[in-house]
């Protein structure tokens, strides 16, 4: 299939327009190549992105990690690329005058979306997909599922289902239909490898109130055969994540359907004891990587590039106890790429480490007892003052965020604000949100935490999140800082009020050469210092004599 194909197919349905998402009907999870429709048309290779496509123009929306990204990826001689923060349906509102009928597929966009549309967009018509005009979505491959461990898990899948069955009972629903991978591999302590990088099972499920589980892995005929069941009866769904289609099938069922955030969000965002002593298990292992490569990248970066610095970095962790696989593509930027929020290295992009600038690595690993997910920025040889004092005010950012203490409910978007507000001092900022929840042994962002302008969910006790402020210069360097914590209770004298605080769980040194003191005051000096004192008598009786050296002078107190 091809743009212009595309095109053709619109003028022979009698249509303007065609939303092309990124999404399969797993929305919101990660896709295989193969089902990428927004890559296969465009070449964009974002994780992030929605194409509008008319009979004579074609629009990419993109937000702004991609920015860059995309207008080097596509022909923007024939696809113009929109970076912003409005919806699809936003832009659409303010831009297009003319009525128009848009086909959209409704396997591949929310309930709470498609109403949206038909609320806000009155004059225009939006018309389901029922020739699938893209071919399918879902790949033919085969996937294992395989048990998590109750050694790894903390608690069973019977006891989970107890939490969801009684949920059921106090809002008196017959059945609960499950869409969010991820809510439905943290359920049945499942997963698969389906995906390279994120082991989810990729799956919906219906589950009765007696705690009967029918599980839905790629026989979506059998949706309907199992809803048909329920006529006249009630089952509650999480609008924001659930396909229209489904909607669509219950409601010709005439089944009645309840708007429920889905609970299984808040459960798993909370680690429970095991899961958090994994978490803490699994940095261990992975600080020890991390400081075995810098070291080795300190002494050999001359003659290596961004691909060979990717394949040294999965050599050091992929012999760790528990190690699965990355948790997700490592991003391996060096000079100019490292502007580019996202950038994945290939051979026709690929840097060779020069003297004077700044490598930026963003990685992580899936172990079965926890997730992990490490931003460090590198001086490659001697850097400006300029990439110095750059660096250091992202430091001070992050260091905001880290050394906080908040009333436990505090909504994400409040601690997004304390780290921009550093970097507005010298008239910065960065297009991505400032921290995210992670999964263990699940998605490397997990929901519904999220430290960003648009973060609304409450942070309690025992959620795991990244703290990950930077800055890019574009065609000069990029800044990133990010180190995984999580959250626990501070006891603060003369206060009611139950407050929280960041334990962090990435131990690995933050480059000292990038580090500017003056920039900085006395107890943003002091956390830098109690950091890297934690790091060494951490790790220090596990390394070899050159290692322990090096890692001794790379926590040195500034």
């Amino acid at each position: 299939m091809t743009l212009s194909e595309l095109q053709k197919d619109l003028i022979k349905n009698n249509a303007d327009a065609i939303i092309v998402t990124r999404n399969n009907m797993f929305l919101g999870q990660d896709i295989l190549e193969e089902e990428n429709k927004v890559k296969e048309l465009s070449g964009f290779s974002g994780s992030a992105g929605n194409l509008l496509i008319f009979r004579d123009k074609i629009f990419l929306f993109v937000d702004g990690r991609y920015e860059l990204q995309a207008s080097l990826e596509v022909d923007t001689t024939k696809i113009t690329v929109i970076t912003t923060k409005e919806t699809l349906a936003t832009w659409i509102q303010n831009n297009i005058n003319e009525p128009c009928k848009i086909i959209y597929n409704p396997w591949c966009h929310s309930i709470s979306e498609v109403d949206y549309w038909g609320r806000a967009l009155k004059k225009h018509t939006f018309i389901a997909d029922e020739k699938d005009l893209l071919g399918n979505r879902l790949s033919s491959k085969k996937a294992e599922i395989f048990e998590h461990k109750i050694e790894f898990s903390g608690v069973s899948m019977e006891e989970k289902i107890s939490y969801l069955t009684e949920f059921m009972k106090q809002k008196s629903l017959d059945a609960y239909f499950i869409t969010e991978c991820d809510n439905l591999s943290w359920l049945m302590n499942l997963r698969s490898d389906c995906l390279a990088d994120t082991p989810i099972l990729r799956a919906f499920a219906l589950i009765d109130s007696n705690g009967e589980i029918s599980l839905f892995t790629n026989d979506f005929k059998q949706i309907e055969v199992e809803l048909s069941k329920y006529k006249g009866k009630s089952i509650g769904i999480n609008f924001k994540q659930t396909p229209r289609q489904i909607y669509n099938i219950m409601k010709n069922h005439r089944i009645w359907t309840e708007n429920l955030e889905n609970p299984i969000s808040q459960w798993k965002a909370a680690k429970n004891p095991i899961e958090l002593q994994g978490f803490k298990n699994a940095h261990h292992r992975d600080g020890l990587s991390l400081i075995r490569f810098l070291y080795w990248l300190e002494n050999n970066w001359n003659g290596q590039d961004e691909l060979s610095i990717v394949n040294k970095l999965k050599e050091f962790r992929s012999s760790n106890t528990h190690f699965y696989s990355n948790s997700f593509e490592t991003i391996a930027g060096f000079g100019s790429n490292g502007a580019i929020v996202h950038y994945h290295p290939a051979p026709s992009t690929n840097k060779k480490l020069e003297n004077g600038s700044l490598l930026l690595i963003d990685s992580g690993a899936q172990y079965y007892d926890a997730t992990t997910d490490i931003t460090r920025t590198v001086a490659i040889g001697t850097p400006s003052q300029e990439m110095i004092d750059s660096f250091t005010q992202v430091l001070k950012a992050h260091i905001a965020v880290a050394s906080a203490y908040f009333p436990n409910g505090t909504p994400g978007c409040a601690l997004d604000a304390l780290s921009r507000a550093q970097l507005w001092k010298f008239g910065k900022d960065y297009n991505h949100g400032t921290g995210h929840g992670v999964g263990c042994f699940l998605n490397v962002h997990e929901g519904p935490i999220s430290l960003s302008t648009k973060g609304n969910s409450p942070i309690s006790t025992h959620m795991v999140t990244s703290i990950e402020p930077g800055y890019y210069k574009e065609n000069n360097y990029g800044i990133r800082i990010e180190n995984l914590a999580y959250t626990e209770k501070v006891s603060i004298p003369e206060t009611d009020k139950e407050m929280l605080c960041f334990k962090i769980l990435t131990l690995v040194p933050i480059d000292k050469k990038l580090i500017n003191k003056y920039l900085l005051n006395e107890q943003e000096i002091n956390w830098i210092n109690t950091y890297h004192t934690q790091i060494l008598q951490e790790f220090q009786q596990e390394l070899d004599k050159e290692t322990t050296q090096w890692l001794k002078q790379s926590c040195q107190a500034l």
